[in-house]
């Protein structure tokens, strides 16, 4: 039997063309486009001031590019395209046609399709939007995401809200502060060079009801806010400096009213 798929039906497909696209996608978002041959690439637009703007997974396919990025954005993502495109020989397209599915389990060595983030999110694949063989339930997906401790722009963060770093970018092969220019570079290569970014995401468990939000105290300080919640598991944009636990070792935080409180872990892939 077939195994089943999970249908992201919150993601949407960017097919980008001409001969001009390599060179123009180089020179604008944070991942290095020379690099992507025969596995896909994580990576993400930023404001000229640094801000994240728009996260996605890229590939490419022949001659062309094909961006994953969040349903609610494509289409500001493509203006935005349009706008820096100017005389380029490129062709924005959106791909009605096509669908985002993944496989949470990654049980084969399918090494062109893990997830570029994280090898243990698992597959993620491009394929027919009329593909059957599939479920809907894109919440385990979600709650994968969030035990790990990964927040996506759309359902977790809007636009321009945060720092690629404080997304933890820099941990999930989101930014190549090598490949040379690409807007808002200069604060984010600078936050990168200094190494004391304040505040990331991390996750954190809890058998409270927390809302998105919901402030966090530490200490009798405001360290944070809670990003989303599902069942005992969430995300926090948290002040690393105040609660910094090289040891990883468990760190209880209580919401502002002192009622609920959350227990924290660094999450793997951040550098011990």
């Amino acid at each position: 039997m077939k195994k089943k798929l999970i249908k992201l039906s919150n993601r949407s497909i960017l097919s980008v063309r001409g001969s001009d696209n390599e060179k123009f996608l180089q020179g604008i978002i944070t991942c290095n486009v020379e690099k992507i041959k025969n596995k896909s690439s994580y990576g993400s637009i930023l404001t000229p001031q640094g801000k994240l703007l728009y996260d996605f997974i890229i590939y490419k396919k022949d001659n062309h590019f094909l961006i994953d990025v969040h349903k609610s954005n494509i289409d500001d993502f493509i203006k935005l395209l349009t706008m820096y495109k100017l005389r380029s020989n490129v062709e924005l397209i959106k791909r009605e046609d096509l669908s985002v599915f993944t496989d949470l389990n990654n049980e084969c060595s399918d090494n062109e399709n893990i997830d570029p983030r994280l090898a243990s999110i698992g597959l993620r694949k491009i394929l027919s939007a009329n593909y059957e063989h599939f479920s809907d339930e894109k919440i385990l997906y979600e709650k994968k995401l969030v035990k790990l401790g990964i927040a996506e722009i759309g359902d977790d963060i809007r636009p321009g809200d945060m720092f690629p770093i404080e997304a933890n970018l820099d941990y999930l092969n989101g930014i190549d502060f090598q490949k040379g220019c690409f807007i808002g570079q200069e604060v984010s290569s600078r936050m990168h060079r200094r190494g004391k970014t304040k505040k990331r995401i991390i996750c954190f468990k809890s058998n409270d009801n927390f809302t998105n939000n919901d402030v966090l105290v530490y200490n009798n300080k405001t360290i944070g806010t809670v990003i989303k919640k599902i069942e005992d598991y969430g995300i926090a944009l948290i002040k690393l400096d105040k609660i910094i636990n090289p040891e990883r070792e468990t760190i209880t935080i209580t919401s502002k009213d002192k009622i609920k409180s959350i227990d924290i872990n660094l999450p793997t892939f951040f550098p011990i």
